[in-house]
């Protein structure tokens, strides 16, 4: 727990209701000192603690990313980045590129198939011939569905046939193509392969990109056994810096009972899976796809498996956060809140009807959205034709709902990078030319209303209290940027990064702390 004073600088301490101060000392980790300079000056000198002169900086609290998987941002971190590729034939040039940098499995994320110029899902045959003798998993954009090439196809032979999700050709042999079920059935064959001091690697990379960013504190989901084992390690370490909730997978949230929850990872809750991506049309819909009009979509788990689950978590004290994009996976989570329980969590909830926010409200959710999407889902009304694009991503009227909404990125999906998501919240495409913004611009939000729900909201949804705003008594966690968050955000810069008074990122070129 560290100590530090800044001084002669604008600091937002709160966003609802706004505040703002000149100066703020930490002490032993917690705000001490609040306003007056000379005060924070005297009690720093007496103190003997360092005194940072912001010279007309701007200081915010931490984001709170609530909903992102650490791990997988450090496996994107580490693997493949296809996020630029705009054509199948590029896949082969990247895979050529970085494969040797592989031991066992090439992996990479990223790829998105409306993007393509061949204007279609790419297959194993475009990858074969380029991916050597190794598996190869690339997962798409939205985490929902990856490539494969004929050798993961062959390991997957050896797990189950049978699972959903295994894409064919029409003479009935895989494409390479797996979605839900069989993604994360390969998913997990993948990570096995990895020992602990890989993952543990793979973690401090993603720490890392996070505090660069400005990210202090997340709700980290899906955490399996062996992620939770590698965090474990790291905090004994002491290279565990990041404040964490972490949110388990349903199989090992008997796990909670054998940990001890701190200051910097406490277990909260567990995750589970209402429905899939709109991405991969595996969102579930009450009326089915405007571009594909047999389907609805997938239940990746029935109401009363969901209910049962969160009775289970419920009784471990643990609350529960259930993935729902769809609206009809949306009315399977309300009959599962009605009967487990309010102030759980909604991820996503992406596209809700107009009867559906009362009842949203009567069971007091914290619902965690990623605003990034509306410009990743350019194509969405594509998805879900006109009438219902009113419907989508419905940020203003949740709050006029009475409802927490918390941002977060669901990173590697979306860009970690906070300013980004402050953007897509406030203009929602207006400045990409996304279409989407004619049906939904009534859904922005005010700058405020912004920056509010990516800190005291988001501390909120991952349970904590403690953190989300600069007042006495809460963690020192804080951000000093180089321009006003206020009027220029989005190509702010992060120039230092504070976590309980400790200073955890300086980017190379700042010149407050030598």
């Amino acid at each position: 727990m560290g100590s530090i004073a800044l001084v002669n600088g604008t600091i937002y301490t709160s966003f609802s209701p706004f505040r703002k101060s000149g100066g703020v000392l930490i002490y032993n980790g917690l705000y001490k000192i609040i306003g007056n300079n000379d005060k924070i000056i005297n009690f720093a000198k007496k103190e003997k603690i360092e005194i940072v002169d912001l010279k007309n900086k701007f200081v915010i609290p931490g984001f709170i990313d609530a909903h992102m998987h650490l791990d997988e941002l450090g496996e994107f971190i580490k693997g493949i980045n296809l996020k630029e590729i705009n054509s199948i034939n590029q896949l082969c040039n990247y895979i050529s590129r970085e494969k040797d940098k592989f031991k066992t499995w090439i992996f990479g994320h990223g790829w998105d198939q409306e993007k393509f110029i061949e204007k279609r899902w790419p297959n194993h045959h475009d990858i074969d011939n380029c991916s050597s003798d190794k598996p190869l998993f690339f997962s798409r954009i939205d985490l929902h569905s990856a490539l494969i090439n004929q050798n993961a196809i062959n390991i997957l032979k050896n797990i189950n046939q049978k699972l959903y999700g295994i894409e064919k050709f029409p003479d009935g042999s895989p494409t390479g193509i797996i979605k839900e079920e069989a993604f994360e059935e390969l998913r997990k064959v993948l990570r096995e392969s990895r020992n602990i001091d890989e993952q543990k690697e793979i973690l401090e990379l993603a720490q890392n990109e996070l505090f660069a960013n400005g990210v202090t504190s997340i709700g980290f989901m899906s955490v399996d056994e062996k992620t939770l084992t590698s965090l474990m390690e790291l905090m004994s370490e002491n290279k565990l810096k990041i404040r964490i909730s972490a949110y388990l997978k349903p199989e090992i949230m008997k796990k909670s009972r054998e940990i001890k929850n701190n200051d910097i990872l406490a277990i909260k809750g567990i995750k589970l899976f209402a429905d899939g991506s709109f991405g991969s049309r595996t969102a579930l819909l009450s009326y089915p796809y405007d571009d594909d009009p047999t389907n609805h979509g997938y239940e990746a788990m029935s109401k009363e498996d969901l209910l049962e689950n969160c009775m289970r978590a419920k009784e471990l004290n643990l609350k529960t956060a259930i993935h729902a994009i769809g609206d009809k996976g949306i009315d399977n989570v309300i009959w599962v809140y009605e009967r487990c329980g309010k102030r759980n969590r909604i991820e996503h909830a992406s596209l809700i009807r107009d009867d559906q926010f009362p009842k949203i409200a009567k069971i007091e959710p914290f619902v965690v959205v990623q605003p990034h999407f509306i410009i990743s889902d350019y194509w969405i009304i594509n998805r879900v034709g006109k009438e219902r694009s009113t419907w989508v991503y419905p940020f203003k009227t949740l709050i006029n709902y009475g409802i927490n909404v918390a941002f977060s990125t669901d990173s590697p999906v979306e860009p970690i990078n906070p300013f980004f998501t402050i953007d897509s919240a406030v203009n929602r495409g207006k400045n990409q030319n996304i279409e989407l913004f004619k049906y939904t611009q009534h859904e922005t939000f005010s700058i405020l209303e912004a920056y509010n729900a990516y800190t005291n909201n988001s501390s909120l949804a991952i349970d904590r209290n403690d953190i989300g705003k600069i007042e006495i008594g809460k963690k020192g966690d804080l951000i000093i940027l180089d321009k006003d968050p206020m009027e220029d955000y989005f190509y702010n810069k992060v120039l230092i990064t504070i976590i309980n008074g400790d200073i955890v990122y300086k980017s190379p070129d700042q010149d407050l702390i030598h």
